[in-house]
Order: C-alpha cells, then sequence, then structure tokens
C-alpha cells in the first residue's frame, strides 16, 4: 500500500503490464537504480512457469516504491521513464499526478503557500539553525558542514522490531540517515541517541543545510517542507503546531497552530519533521494525560503517522523508546563523534594549518598512553581544545585525568580571555576558582532537578548575577535571548537562557563545588554536602558517574567517601557497584601505594563482576595493586556490548591478574564479543578462550562462526 502522497498501487499494477520487452525492463531498472544482478532475478520471475507474466516487473516496481519518499515517487518515476525511453507510458500514468509547481502553489494558510513557506525556513535554517559555534572562546567561528567526520552507526533489529548487538556504519555518514531503509522500508520514526557533544546539533543543522541547498542524491532533496523543532523552546504544553509556529513561521499573521497541524495531517507525504533534543522537554516524564501535548503523540507515532520524523535525545531516555509498538516503529541510530581515525586525522589537518606538525605527531603518542583524554577526543569540541590545549603548552605527560584535563581547560579560557581583553584588569587564578565554583554550585542544583536540567534562566544565577558576564567573556556559558514570538503562552517580551559549553563542564564544575562543599557540615544535621548528594541520587547513580567521577578526581579522600557510600548503595547491581567502584579510581593521580590503600578499602573480593564496562573501568583496572590482582580468582563479565579499546584494554588488564582461574562470559556479551571480531578486527591471529565459561552452547558457536570471517586467524584455543 501506498504511504500517503505516494504512488498508489494500481498505477504500479498498470505501468507494469505495459512494459513488455525486457530491454525495457532492463532499462528502466537501470534508471529506477537497481544493480544487474536484481534487474536479472525480476526478469528471471517474468520467465517462471509456462508463459511470460509481469510479476517480476510488479515486484521491481513495489521495491523501489518502498525506497523513496513519498513526495518525490512521481517526480522519480516520471523521470526514470523518461531516461528510459518510455515517454509514452510516463505522459500516459504520471501526466495527471502533482507537479512540483502543483505542490508549491497549495495553501497552507490565506497569506502562505508551500515554496513562501520553504523560503522562510530556509532563510531561518540559514541565519540561526546552520550557525554552529565551534570554539566556546570565539563567537564568530563556525562549523563548515562540507568535512564532517561524525560517524553515524544504525542499529540492526529482528523481525518482531528489537534491538540486535549488530551495528551498521552509515557509510555516507549524517547525510544517510533520511535514505537509509531498514527491512527494504524507508522507516517512519528515526532516533538519534548520543552524548552531549557528539554532533546531534551539527547533525540536525547538516541535515537543515542539505535540504536548504537541494542536495544531489540526498535524501532531502525534493522534500518540500522540513520542520525542524527546538525543544528547548518548549513548553510542557506547547503544541507540535505552537511550536513550529513559534519557532519558525512567527511572522505569518493568518496562520494559526490548528490550521497548520491540519495541513501537516493531510499533506504528511511532503513534510519531515525534526524534533531535536527530547532530553531537554519538560513533556516526557508526566504521566498526566491532560498534561501532554499532542508533540507526545508525535513521538509516540500516534500523530502524523505517515510523516517521517527524526528526534535526537541523550542515552538517557532511550528506554522510553522501548514501549508498546516503539521497538517496531523507530530505527535507532547513534553518533558516535570522531572515529579513532579521524581524530588523527583531525589532529593532523590543525597543526598543518599552524605549520607545526611535528607537535601533532606528540599529541598523538600522548593520546595513545593516556586512554581517558583520548575517549574525550572522540567528542569533537574536546579534539579541537586538546589541540588548542597542547599547542599552548597546557597540555602534556603529566595529565592523565579529564578533571585535570578540563581544569587546564579552564585556565586556557583565562589565558585567551586575559590575551584580546583591553582591560587593565584581568582574570586571575583565584578568581578564576571562585567564578567556577560559583558556577558549579548552579550547575548542581540543575542536574539534581528532576528534568536534570541543562538550560537555565538568569533566575537561577539570581543568587550570583555578577558572575554571569564574566563566565560568558570565558565562554564556559554561553548566553542567548529570543523574542516573546519564540516563547508560546508566555507574557514575557524576551527570555534569556543560559548554558555551559558542554553537558561534562557543568558536570566538572558541579562537581568541583560539591568537592569543596563536602567539609561544610550542617550543624543541625551533621551531613557534608557530599552526603546528601549521594543519598539524593541513590536510587539512580548511574545518571551521574560523571559528576562523582569528578568529585572524586578533585579529592581523593572524597573518593574513599563516594567508593564507601556506593558500597552500601542497595539499589545497585554488584555488576554495576564494581563498574562505577573502578570508573571513580580512574580520576585518582596517586602513586601505587597511595591507590592500594585507597582500593583496598573498597574493594576485596575474590570475584569481579563488571555490567558494561568502559575505559573508565579499564583505567580503574590497570590501578588496582598488585597483591589484590593476585586474589582476584574469577572475572564475569555481564551485558556488555564491548568496543574494540575496551576490549582490547580489559584484555591487556586481565594479564596481570595471575590467579585467575575463570572468565564468564553473558550472552549478550559473547554476541557483542563476536560482533566485534568480524567488523572490527583485521589481523587476528590467535583467539584464546582457555578458562572463558560461556553460559549457553550456541553462544559460542556464534562466536566461532564470527572468526570464521576472519581471514588471517590462524588458531582458536
Amino acid at each position: 500500500m501506498a504511504t500517503q502522497g505516494g504512488i498508489v498501487d494500481s498505477l504500479l499494477f498498470q505501468l507494469a503490464e505495459d512494459i513488455e520487452t525486457g530491454e525495457q525492463i532492463e532499462t528502466l531498472g537501470r534508471a529506477l537504480g537497481f544493480k544487474a544482478a536484481a534487474i536479472n532475478r525480476y526478469t528471471d520471475t517474468n520467465n517462471k512457469g509456462d508463459r511470460v507474466t509481469c510479476k517480476g516487473t510488479r515486484d521491481m516496481l513495489f521495491d523501489w516504491r518502498q525506497t523513496v519518499v513519498p513526495c518525490d515517487q512521481h517526480l522519480r518515476l516520471n523521470q526514470a521513464l523518461t531516461d528510459a525511453k518510455l515517454v509514452m507510458l510516463a505522459d500516459t500514468y504520471l501526466k495527471e499526478t502533482p507537479s512540483t509547481t502543483d505542490i508549491s502553489s497549495k495553501k497552507i494558510s490565506d497569506s502562505l503557500t508551500v515554496e513562501q513557506c520553504r523560503e522562510k525556513l530556509k532563510n531561518n535554517y540559514l541565519h540561526e539553525l546552520c550557525k554552529i559555534q565551534m570554539k566556546p572562546w570565539d563567537q564568530n567561528d563556525y562549523a563548515e558542514f562540507k568535512d564532517m567526520h561524525t560517524v553515524v552507526t544504525m542499529v540492526k533489529k529482528d523481525v518482531n522490531g528489537q534491538n540486535t548487538t549488530m551495528k551498521e556504519i552509515l557509510q555516507g555518514s549524517v547525510s544517510d540517515i533520511f535514505s537509509t531503509k531498514v527491512n527494504g522500508i524507508l522507516p517512519a520514526r528515526i532516533l538519534i541517541s548520543a552524548p552531549a557533544g557528539r554532533g546531534k546539533t551539527t547533525a540536525v543543522a547538516k541535515m537543515a543545510y542539505d535540504w536548504v541547498h537541494r542536495e544531489r542524491g540526498s535524501a532531502l532533496e525534493h522534500l518540500p517542507l522540513l520542520f525542524v523543532v527546538k525543544f528547548r523552546n518548549t513548553g510542557q504544553l506547547t503544541s507540535i503546531g505552537e511550536a513550529i509556529k513559534s519557532q519558525l513561521l512567527s511572522d505569518v499573521d493568518d496562520l494559526t497552530p490548528e490550521g497548520l497541524e491540519s495541513f501537516i495531517r493531510k499533506n504528511q507525504g511532503i513534510c519531515h519533521i525534526i524534533l531535536d533534543g527530547l532530553d531537554e522537554y519538560a513533556g516526557i516524564p508526566s504521566t498526566n494525560q491532560s498534561l501532554m501535548s499532542n508533540i507526545v503523540n508525535v513521538i509516540r507515532w500516534k500523530e502524523f503517522p505517515h510523516c517521517r520524523v527524526l528526534v535526537t535525545t541523550r542515552p538517557h531516555l532511550e528506554n522510553f523508546f522501548n514501549q508498546a509498538e516503539l521497538p517496531r516503529v523507530y530505527t535507532k541510530m547513534w553518533i558516535e563523534g570522531f572515529s579513532r581515525e579521524s581524530s588523527r586525522d583531525y589532529i593532523d589537518k590543525f597543526f598543518a594549518s599552524i605549520s607545526n606538525p611535528n607537535k601533532g605527531h606528540g599529541l598523538k603518542a600522548y593520546l595513545e598512553i593516556q586512554p581517558l583524554i583520548d575517549e574525550l577526543v572522540i567528542t569533537p569540541l574536546f579534539c579541537l581544545m586538546v589541540c588548542h590545549l597542547w599547542s599552548n603548552g597546557l597540555l602534556d605527560s603529566g595529565t592523565t585525568t579529564q578533571t585535570e584535563l578540563l581544569d587546564n581547560v579552564n585556565v586556557f579560557l583565562m589565558q585567551h580571555s586575559n590575551a584580546r581583553s583591553e582591560s587593565r584588569v584581568k582574570i586571575t587564578p583565584k578568581m578564576l576558582r571562585k567564578l567556577i565554583l560559583q558556577l558549579g554550585e548552579v550547575a548542581l542544583t540543575g542536574l539534581l532537578d528532576d528534568a536534570k536540567q541543562l538550560v537555565f534562566t538568569s533566575h537561577d544565577f539570581r543568587r550570583v548575577p555578577a558572575i554571569l558576564d564574566m563566565a560568558c567573556k570565558l565562554g564556559i556559558v554561553s548566553k542567548k535571548t529570543v523574542s516573546s514570538t519564540c516563547l508560546p503562552q508566555s507574557n514575557e517580551t524576551t527570555s534569556t537562557t543560559i548554558e555551559f559549553y558542554h553537558k561534562i563542564a557543568q558536570e566538572h564544575s558541579a562537581g568541583k563545588f560539591l568537592a569543596d562543599q563536602t567539609y561544610h557540615f550542617l550543624l543541625h544535621f551533621k551531613k557534608s554536602k557530599l552526603d546528601r548528594v549521594l543519598r539524593k541520587i541513590k536510587a539512580n547513580i548511574g545518571d551521574y558517574e560523571n559528576l562523582i567521577r569528578f568529585a572524586a578526581g578533585t579529592d581523593n579522600k572524597l573518593c574513599i567517601r563516594i567508593m564507601e557510600m556506593v558500597l552500601t548503595n542497595n539499589c545497585l547491581d554488584e555488576s554495576e557497584r564494581y563498574r562505577i567502584l573502578l570508573d571513580c579510581s580512574s580520576e585518582t593521580t596517586n602513586t601505587e601505594e597511595g591507590v592500594s590503600s585507597l582500593v583496598r578499602r573498597c574493594v576485596n573480593a575474590e570475584s569481579i563482576v563488571l555490567k558494561s564496562p568502559t575505559v573508565y573501568t579499564v583505567v580503574g583496572m590497570q590501578n588496582l595493586p598488585k597483591q589484590l590482582k593476585r586474589e582476584v580468582r574469577t572475572v564475569k563479565f555481564e551485558g556488555s556490548t564491548l568496543t574494540t579499546d575496551v576490549t582490547s584494554g580489559l584484555w591487556a588488564c586481565l594479564e596481570s591478574f595471575s590467579m585467575i582461574q575463570k572468565k564468564s562470559v553473558s550472552t549478550e556479551t559473547m554476541r557483542g564479543l563476536g560482533h566485534l571480531i568480524r567488523e572490527q578486527t583485521k589481523n587476528l591471529q590467535w583467539l584464546w578462550l582457555s578458562r572463558v565459561n560461556c553460559r549457553k552452547e550456541e553462544d559460542l558457536v556464534e562466536l566461532v562462526e564470527s572468526c570464521r570471517h576472519v581471514k588471517t586467524l590462524n588458531h582458536l584455543v
């Protein structure tokens, strides 16, 4: 069945019957983009049995329709028939179909046609959305979309719509997001998930940029209307019509939100909607139906089911999309930031641009032995920052933790601000420290808020208003003032939003404040700030791992206190407990003797169970004292899809656990390891599975089958 706005089944049936010869099928198949092998299969289908049929031709046309967005289908089929010299058929079957001119002249309101709407959206995107500031300290430096290095991966699904451990890298990166098919069909809903700073907003801007410029070959090339809505500028009750009208079409006086929604509902095939930043939306947590806007229904596929919708979010809201029918509806993608190769390529280009390539070689060598810093470089913004720190002598082999790196970033921002300031009064390290702590108080309050506040207002800084200008001058936070036309259901004429340049910067300053306040006791309760915070986040401590890592990295005594609280946290599984303990210890900078006393107080067992270990876990395991490593007899991995770096790091660590008698690997981890070997390993020669306990025989078979794809493998033991 045709999607709304697309070619109907009956037209394809009739067209297939009128394509008579094998040569015509072959020529049209090539024009539609099919390869020779596929065309041969369709031709063979026509010739099966006692007589020639058009079943193969019908299959070819129906398969093609599944790969093209509805609004493009008439134009593309018309062009393909013309290219195949089947002009008479094009005139017969497609002459009465809507042309580009017909669509462009459609009325959205009395004063607004589709073409006029496109022009307004185009101007908005070029002047607002597509201006992505790259450097927090330089308001005039914007992203170039022609050379994006971010890696986009798609999670494959089984027949029930459930996610598998299989992932597929999109070869065209961001450009392929809307053209990606699942089981031969373009999905109605797409979810893009990534941590802060990995490039979600830039990816959205790139898609808008492709649409504006009708990027040739893009799935958005012929799309009449693309609406990009920012959740941060919506309220809990803001409807989808209000959001689009207020953010994108506020100057169209006779356009109402209800009228816009009605137009989209009737013309879903010519509209796509991008909803950016679900984690910044207050409407998701509510269970009260009366407090939900119809944006939630759009997300849930209850509204505009035939309109393609893309949603971006940070990972902690992914579970929302595992409800009811949503796993079948949504295709999930991740933006993984820079690949290892891309980050190294970026470093080479950066230092070549300042005519100092040798320094770039030194930075790459440094990153090879500093996994925590290398982990940050995955984020394009931090790759840029690390290059600047290295070139300015603010990063060297003595910097081994992310806490130290972000301290150095703040020093760099201070130096850069002082260098360009014409004032004789400069920012001192003492002033910087005080500023970070004051920002940290606001940052911590936001993180502990039920909505995990990332966007602030001037009201949030009412106790420390004087720091805002200095923080903006440094580039640690930024301010944006929007007019009342962007604020539905508001009586204010303007509103100022404030946010940190990155969520990690917010978590870092919050961790610094938490560490500073820990020894300030409340006289009545006799509890430190740390005690109160850890009790507040006890049930969902996993959402605050960066916060507690940065607090631990600021003071080793705090690290011990955090570890003790984690050990008594009965909301955690044993596997999660060990991982968080090790992750916290990764930020300590002690010598081995210091680490020994630190970790031994909290970890005293012959068995270590790890769930979803990270690069921080690897460093934490490396930091374990030798005596403790000798006491460990069993290591278990549960529910983990391991990356190449984490796997190699863990395996290297386990070599120093000399008394290990057993490694137990869960089903999910074994399958993840199989995928890793099959997809990522090119030069593997030996795989030694001695003392590995696989819980299911079929999982071991799958792992062995994965190894068959590695041509260099000589030994499987």
